[in-house]
């Protein structure tokens, strides 16, 4: 199947529980029908199961930073919702069916990809910690964070990534992320990662995004100092680290991310 007749197949899903349907914006119109799917109904527990494994398989398992499936019940399906694009089994590529260890007999949706932020304190803002998609080099990740990020109704991100994460690429379609803080100690990889916050672009491009019409959304690139940022270089991490503790601004823009022959640059620019 090639990615036209893929693209026909796509179900958008929001997985939550009845409870929260109220506080989403389910009106949102990417072309086709949103499936809601109640985490309280005993018929999509497999479906819960399928997305877990998806999570841990993209993540790195239990031993890294897959999600245990407590985590994804308490953390994102009760006080938020995983929002996606899933499959009908009878579309789902065989080598995603392999990868997801779905049974022979399963004749149910295939998650293909999610996306989940938690509410914070500060109103319009979500905390988002999980973005993966099954199907690579099509736009599925970005469309799925546009989408969920619509539904939640949410102005403003925060997050943690890595410096090594190429969905950096995907985060900065969203805006210019501000780095809030350089090498978090809270955290099971301190050292690799960073908090950052992102002011989101409308309703309207945010739909645009969903529907892969719009590859970045209206962002505006900070006035500073360009900077080609080496997370390997320990100088450049120290003059990073420095800037931001002593009050200065960083941010990475578009593109964000690129591989290099020795790990990878971060696209920045830092204030005067």
């Amino acid at each position: 199947m090639n990615q036209d007749q893929l693209e026909h197949k796509l179900i958008p899903y929001v997985l939550t529980t009845a409870r929260n349907l109220p506080f989403l914006d389910l009106e949102v119109d990417i072309g086709r029908p949103l499936e809601v799917l109640r985490v309280e109904d005993d018929q999509n527990g497999e479906f819960c199961s399928i997305l877990n494994r998806s999570n841990q398989e993209a993540f790195g398992g239990p031993d890294s930073m897959g999600m245990p499936l407590w985590v994804m019940l308490d953390c994102a399906i009760l006080p938020s919702a995983v929002i996606g694009f899933m499959l009908p089994r009878a579309d789902t590529p065989p080598s995603i069916l392999e990868k997801l260890d779905i049974d022979d007999d399963y004749e149910g949706f295939v998650p293909i990809s999610e996306y989940c932020a938690c509410p914070t304190v500060e109103a319009d803002c979500v905390s988002g910690f999980s973005l993966h998609s099954h199907l690579m080099g099509q736009g599925i990740a970005t469309r799925t964070k546009a989408l969920a990020l619509a539904i939640y109704k949410a102005r403003f991100q925060v997050g943690v990534t890595q410096f090594y994460n190429p969905a950096i690429r995907v985060h900065v379609r969203f805006g210019a992320m501000e780095m809030t803080i350089h090498r978090p100690s809270v955290h099971t990889y301190p050292e690799d990662s960073f908090v950052y916050r992102l002011e989101l672009p409308s309703r309207e491009v945010l739909i645009n995004m969903a529907r892969g019409d719009d590859v970045f959304g209206q962002s505006n690139i900070p006035e500073g100092v360009r900077w080609e940022f080496d997370p390997n270089n320990e100088m450049m991490q120290g003059r990073l680290s420095r800037h931001l503790q002593e009050g200065g601004r960083a941010w990475l823009i578009p593109p964000g991310w690129r591989a290099s022959d020795d790990g990878c640059e971060l696209h920045m620019v830092l204030d005067a």
